[in-house]
């Protein structure tokens, strides 16, 4: 098994597994993360956006879509990428940070075209900032 990147977080929840000895919640993060799978997550539907995702593909023509993230620190030290694939519509998809921001003042971000895109890095403590802002998702 080989582990291409691993991120801030995610190399934290394996240090905390392995400290308390719980080899098999060790195990099963090295199995999520070996697979590429893991890393990108569509939403057909509003939930919660899994910790450590790299890609957020929103996807539904005529239902938006609130994608949820817990914390920006829960993709620290990745390029976080959210991309409206839907085929048609002006759903008005958002995603929202319930800590951190994705720019330093705005924890909401809106996707109402298909093909809109936000990319955002954010830093080792959780704080984003934007790299790409397609169309009109952050104003």
């Amino acid at each position: 098994m080989s582990i291409s990147k691993i991120t801030t977080s995610e190399l934290l929840q394996l240090s905390q597994a392995s400290g308390r000895g719980d080899l098999r919640a060790l195990q099963r993060s090295l199995r999520f993360l070996a697979d590429p799978a893991n890393r990108v997550q569509e939403m057909t539907e509003s939930g919660p956006v899994r910790a450590g995702v790299e890609a957020l593909e929103l996807n539904h023509a005529s239902v938006a879509i609130a994608a949820t993230i817990g914390k920006a620190a829960d993709h620290a030290g990745q390029t976080f990428l959210v991309v409206n694939t839907s085929a048609s519509g002006t759903a008005a998809h958002t995603v929202t940070l319930t800590e951190g921001t994705f720019d330093g003042i705005n924890n909401i971000v809106t996707l109402n075209a298909p093909g809109e895109t936000l990319m955002v890095h954010f830093t080792k403590d959780g704080a984003g900032t934007i790299l790409l802002n397609s169309g009109s998702v952050l104003s």
